[in-house]
């Protein structure tokens, strides 16, 4: 039964985003989560991970976005919006953030530009902190550059990602990256340790509380067994077992 419950959420985060996709709200009293995906997924990239945290007692909030048409400042508007709104929906509870790939720098910016917005606790999940090899070799190939779309463009190892701050000193948190290379197209523009996307030294930033690479993908990190693991019990107390963690 397991085995087919990972094959339905795996086929599910695959489905592409769509146009009537809307921001999925579950909320069960607890804490809250809000999700944000990366380039190219859309809502339900998000959702098996949004379903593992309500049943753990977070409410949750799945964003989609647009990550292949507007430019990250539009995307980060956008965003601002939604995440203000949850201080009328749930007054005076804290506000965390799970992100995956993209969507931690579109976090990061957010941030950037409202230090005052509502953020006890991050997990940024694969994101390419100190930009992206990809999208430097994609300059020299034009097709593939104009399919980033702006905001893709705009994560090179010169670009957005690099420009950041630190997070504001009262967020605590932290970062899981991948060590498995199931598609092996651009192993060769990367680091020995990387997920097949991004290398997993390109994680790091300034002021993390927790940093570990685990045996997962950038496509699946998000359901990978451990990832879920870590990031629940990082949201929940701020910390987690360096030593296992180290061990995946």
């Amino acid at each position: 039964m397991q085995s087919i419950t990972r094959l339905r959420d795996r086929a599910e985060m695959l489905t592409p985003p769509l146009p009537w996709d809307k921001a999925r709200w579950r909320d069960n009293g607890g804490p809250v989560v809000i999700l944000l995906h990366g380039l190219w997924r859309g809502l339900r990239a998000m959702e098996p991970l949004a379903r593992e945290l309500h049943q753990a007692g977070f409410s949750t909030l799945n964003l989609p976005y647009p990550s292949t048409r507007m430019p990250i400042p539009m995307l980060v508007g956008r965003i601002r919006a939604e995440c203000r709104a949850i201080e009328a929906r749930a007054p005076g509870r804290p506000v965390h953030f799970i992100t995956h790939s993209l969507g931690g720098i579109l976090l990061r910016s957010l941030l950037a530009e409202d230090p005052e917005m509502p953020a006890a606790r991050v997990v940024m999940l694969a994101p390419p902190n100190s930009g992206s090899e990809i999208v430097d070799w994609s300059r020299s190939h034009p097709l593939i550059h104009r399919l980033l779309g702006p905001a893709g463009r705009a994560l090179g190892s010169d670009g957005i990602p690099v420009s950041l701050p630190p997070f504001p000193s009262r967020i605590e948190a932290a970062v899981i990256m991948g060590r498995r290379c199931t598609v092996p197209l651009f192993k060769h523009l990367l680091d020995e340790d990387n997920d097949g996307i991004v290398s997993a030294a390109k994680g790091r930033i300034e002021g993390l509380e927790r940093f570990t690479v685990i045996d997962a993908d950038h496509t699946f990190i998000q359901v990978h067994p451990e990832a879920i693991r870590l990031s629940l019990r990082f949201l929940q107390s701020g910390e987690w077992d360096e030593e296992s963690a180290a061990n995946h």
